[in-house]
């Protein structure tokens, strides 16, 4: 009989709710719902109410709910730049945790955090949902067989748009560097660097520039384009923005001697020298439900972020770390600091650490 993860929800803001959803729907049969955090109650008793939940317990404050409630996962989806008190505390409390991504905004604290955990005997993941996503399996299958050959060239896209009210909403601490960590490339592109990373390799070096283009009222950039060499020595181009109404979907490619691949809302293509007969199956070109977050931070379907849960509880239930452990979900934060710099020194090229 598999075991019941008696789980928390700590910041229950647009991202935490979807975790209330999924916990509090029997999306995951594995884990149970048993209280919610929020430094404001009220938000956590509303994404309760959202989803017709009664009888959790509400906190405002995250050490009484430690205390008082037995948990052994607790889900942080606070400010990217305040994930780690949470996590510190909720580990130290003898509990699990899972990061809504990224992990955090400086790499040393993401560090810092994978070691406390290994120090108290806890498991610590963070969430890549998108690495769920049928069209990037695929395309990763594809890669580990080596079926690009020698890769010249793998870039993403991510041609978002967000209004001025998402950056005023929810306390304004969206486009700050304190608690955002950054704009359109650390909180919307992070999902598609970690793919490009995850498909591609790791990254060398990156030369970007950035700015915001339409939003003077966030500290941070708005738009950013970056070229890169991965260590394969494969070129690449990162390109993010929520400055490109109306928004659209995710674009991920990679090609090289042997084949192209590419995914947008779907495998669009997906065509290789050494064809095999299941290639065609998995192509999806009129695949579209919605924008997958492009135009709004809501318009964005759950079943992913289920999927990478579920992952999650079942390594760990196996008595393995997941796949998004620590020093994976480190790597694309890696490379979004080394764009930033790069952009800091108007385009000079910086080595990924």
């Amino acid at each position: 009989m598999s075991r019941e993860w008696r789980s928390a929800v700590v910041g229950t803001g647009t991202v935490g709710e979807w975790h209330v959803r999924i916990l509090g729907s029997g999306g995951l049969p594995t884990a149970k719902l048993v209280a919610v955090c929020d430094k404001k109650p009220e938000r956590a008793h509303a994404a309760l109410a959202a989803n017709k939940l009664s009888g959790i317990p509400v906190y405002a404050d995250q050490a009484e709910m430690l205390r008082k409630e037995k948990l052994d996962v607790v889900h942080v989806c606070t400010p990217s730049g305040e994930h780690f008190d949470p996590v510190a505390l909720a580990m130290q409390a003898g509990a699990n945790v899972i990061v809504e991504k990224p992990m955090e905004i400086q790499l040393d604290r993401i560090d810092r955090m994978g070691e406390m955990a290994q120090k108290l005997g806890v498991r610590l993941a963070g969430i890549f949902q998108n690495r769920w996503n049928p069209a990037n399996q695929a395309i990763k299958a594809a890669a580990d067989a080596g079926r690009f050959g020698t890769v010249s060239y793998a870039g993403t896209y991510t041609p978002w748009y967000r209004d001025d009210k998402y950056y005023l909403d929810k306390g304004g601490w969206r486009g700050t560097w304190k608690y955002d960590g950054g704009g359109a490339i650390m909180n919307q592109s992070v999902h598609a660097i970690d793919l490009l990373q995850w498909v591609a390799g790791p990254v060398e070096s990156v030369s970007a520039y950035g700015a915001s283009r339409i939003h003077p009222q966030i500290e941070t950039e708005d738009t950013l384009a970056c070229a890169l060499q991965f260590k394969s020595g494969a070129f690449g181009v990162i390109m993010g923005t929520t400055a490109m109404y109306p928004g659209r979907p995710v674009r991920l490619e990679i090609g090289g001697s042997d084949g192209t691949a590419v995914s947008e809302a779907g495998l669009k293509v997906f065509r290789f020298r050494h064809e095999r007969p299941e290639d065609k199956l998995l192509l999806d070109p009129s695949a579209s439900g919605g924008t997958a977050g492009g135009a709004s931070a809501t318009d964005v379907k759950l079943d992913l972020h289920a999927l990478n849960l579920k992952a999650i509880l079942s390594a760990w239930a196996s008595g393995n770390e997941a796949e998004t452990a620590a020093p994976e979900a480190r790597k694309a934060v890696a490379i979004i600091l080394a764009m930033y710099e790069s952009v800091r020194g108007g385009g000079t090229s910086v080595k990924v650490h």
